[in-house]
C-alpha cells in the first residue's frame, strides 16, 4: 500500500477542536498514554500496566519518633555515584535517609529535631503532608532544595522552605506561601516553562459532604518565584464512573491527593483513588473515621496543568494484602534505574480507617520497565498506529521501546500528506520480533529518519506491545 488512504477521513471525524488540541510532536520520548500525537490507529488496545512489586516496604519506621508511620510524600534522588537519598516524611518531621541500591537504608542521625534529648534523622518538624523538590534551574545554589509542608488539615495553607544541600532548611519569609488548601500532593518545575506547579488538595473534607468542593479533590497551583502562587484550580474530581461501585447513601470515591511530574514528552501522574466504604466512629486520636480501601490510578497530561484519565481506569500501583493494602502518597518523581521505573510511594497496612496498631505506614516501591505505565497492544490481526506530522531540522535516529517477543512490528516513514517515502516501506524495514526498551529502527538503505521534511511515523504490529518511541537527533 504505497498511500496512507485513511488519513483525511480521520482527520476530517476530529473535528476543528480536537485538531486544536493535538500538540506538536517534540523531538524526545513520546508515551502512548493518550493519543496525543495519533492521528490513527486501529486495531490496537491501550493497556495500563500494574508496577512490580518487593515482598516487603522498603523503609519502615521503626525509630520511636516515627510512631510506625513512614510517609512517601517527599523526594527519592540517584546521585553520580549511584547512591540514593530519600526525605520522607513521619510524625509530623521531614525525615532523611540514604541507601547505596535504594532497597536498603540507613537513617543517620542529626541534631536538628531531638527526641527526649537525643538525636533523630529528622530535618524539620513541621508536617509530615509535604513534598520536597530537587530545583535542577535554580541559579542561587542556596535556594537548590525547596520544600512545602501542609499546615494542617484544620489549619489549612502550606508553608515554603528552601535549602543548599536538602539537609539544614530555612523557612521563606511571609508564609503560608499558599494561604487555603489542606493537604500537599508534590511540587515539580516545567522544564519548558519553568513554572512551578503545586499539586494540593484544595478544600478541608466533610464526613458527609453535600457538595463537591467538600470531597477530595486535586488541584494545581503555580508560581514563577515558589513565593507568589495563583489560586488553586480543581482540576481532577471523581465522577459517576468512580462512583458506580457505590450502594450504600455515604459511599464515594475521591481523590486522597493530587500528583504529577513530567516524563518524556508527556505529564504524569499515580493518583490514589479512595473508595469510602463507610463512615466510622472514630477509636483513637491516629485513626481516621473514613475507611476503605486506596489504589494509585494514572492520569496523563500534555502540559502539567489540564489532565485526563485513562479510558479503562485499572490501578498502576494495586491494593495489596499485607503492607499496602491502602496506596497513598507517591515521590515527587520517580527514578529511571538501568531500563527501569522506580516509584516509592506509602503503603498502609490496613484500609484509610484502620485502627492504630495495626494500622502502619511505610516507603513502599513498586518498578516498570522502562516507559511502561501503558501501552498499544496489538494480537493476530495487524495493528497500525499513525503519528502527526514532524520535521527535524537534521537527520534523526528511532528508537523504540516494544515487546514483539511473539510477534512482530515495523515502520514505516510517509510524508505530511500521508505518502510512503521511498526506502521507507514496511518492505524496507528490518523486522523488530524481540523484547526490548531501546530497539534501534532501520531499514535496508537508511539508519535514519530524514530532515527537512514534515512526514509520519506508521507502525505496524502484530502480537505486539508497543510501549513508546524516542526521536533522537543527529549529533
Amino acid at each position: 500500500m504505497n498511500n496512507f488512504k485513511i488519513l483525511y477521513p480521520v482527520i476530517l471525524c476530529l473535528g476543528l477542536a480536537d485538531l486544536a488540541a493535538q500538540v506538536p510532536l517534540r523531538p524526545g520520548t513520546e508515551l502512548f498514554v493518550d493519543d496525543v500525537n495519533i492521528i490513527h490507529k486501529e486495531n490496537v488496545t491501550r493497556r495500563t500496566h500494574a508496577g512490580s512489586k518487593p515482598a516487603a516496604p522498603v523503609l519502615v519506621g521503626d525509630q520511636p519518633w516515627e510512631n510506625r508511620r513512614a510517609y512517601m510524600s517527599g523526594l527519592v534522588v540517584r546521585d553520580a555515584d549511584g547512591g540514593f537519598r530519600m526525605w520522607y516524611g513521619t510524625s509530623g518531621r521531614l525525615a532523611y535517609a540514604t541507601s547505596k541500591d535504594g532497597l536498603a537504608w540507613e537513617k543517620p542521625l542529626f541534631s536538628f529535631v531531638d527526641h527526649n534529648g537525643a538525636k533523630t534523622n529528622a530535618l524539620v518538624k513541621k508536617s509530615n503532608m509535604l513534598s520536597v523538590l530537587l530545583d535542577v534551574y535554580e541559579t542561587d545554589p542556596g535556594k537548590r532544595y525547596k520544600a512545602i509542608f501542609s499546615n494542617g488539615i484544620k489549619e489549612g495553607g502550606f508553608f515554603a522552605y528552601y535549602s543548599a544541600d536538602g539537609i539544614e532548611w530555612k523557612e521563606y519569609p511571609g508564609n503560608p506561601v499558599i494561604p487555603y488548601g489542606s493537604e500537599m500532593g508534590n511540587i515539580v518545575r516545567d522544564p519548558r516553562t519553568k513554572l512551578y506547579h503545586a499539586y494540593i488538595r484544595p478544600y478541608t473534607p466533610k464526613h458527609f459532604p453535600k457538595r463537591l468542593a467538600e470531597k477530595r479533590l486535586g488541584a494545581v497551583s503555580t508560581s514563577t518565584d515558589f513565593k507568589n502562587w495563583s489560586k488553586p484550580r480543581v482540576v481532577l474530581a471523581p465522577d459517576k464512573i468512580d462512583d458506580a461501585w457505590c450502594v450504600k447513601k455515604d459511599q464515594r470515591t475521591e481523590f486522597y491527593a493530587m500528583n504529577g511530574f513530567p516524563y518524556g514528552n508527556s505529564w504524569l501522574g499515580v493518583v490514589p483513588l479512595f473508595r469510602i466504604t463507610q463512615i466510622l466512629d472514630k477509636t483513637d486520636r491516629l485513626q481516621s473515621r473514613y475507611d476503605g480501601p486506596i489504589e494509585g490510578q494514572l492520569i496523563t497530561s500534555r502540559d502539567g496543568l489540564e489532565w485526563r484519565r485513562m479510558e479503562v481506569r485499572e490501578p498502576v500501583i494495586p491494593s495489596g494484602k499485607e503492607f499496602d493494602v491502602s496506596v497513598l502518597d507517591v515521590a515527587t518523581q520517580p527514578l529511571i534505574v538501568g531500563d527501569e521505573v522506580w516509584m516509592y510511594y506509602t503503603g498502609i497496612t490496613t484500609t484509610h480507617g484502620g485502627p492504630t496498631p495495626p494500622k502502619e505506614l511505610a516507603v513502599c516501591l513498586a518498578k516498570w520497565r522502562l516507559d511502561g505505565f501503558a501501552s498499544l497492544d496489538a494480537k493476530d490481526k495487524e495493528g497500525i498506529v499513525v503519528t502527526s506530522a514532524f520535521q527535524l531540522a537534521r537527520k534523526g535516529f528511532l528508537e523504540i521501546n516494544v515487546d514483539a517477543s511473539k510477534g512482530r512490528l515495523v515502520v514505516e516513514v510517509l510524508d505530511a500528506k500521508g505518502n510512503l517515502l521511498p526506502g521507507y516501506a514496511a518492505a524496507d524495514a528490518k523486522v523488530i520480533a524481540s523484547d526490548g526498551v531501546r530497539h534501534q529502527v532501520g531499514w535496508a538503505a537508511n539508519d535514519s529518519l530524514p530532515a527537512d521534511i514534515g512526514c509520519m511515523l506508521r507502525f505496524r504490529l502484530t502480537n505486539a506491545a508497543l510501549y513508546s518511541y524516542t526521536i533522537k537527533p543527529a549529533q
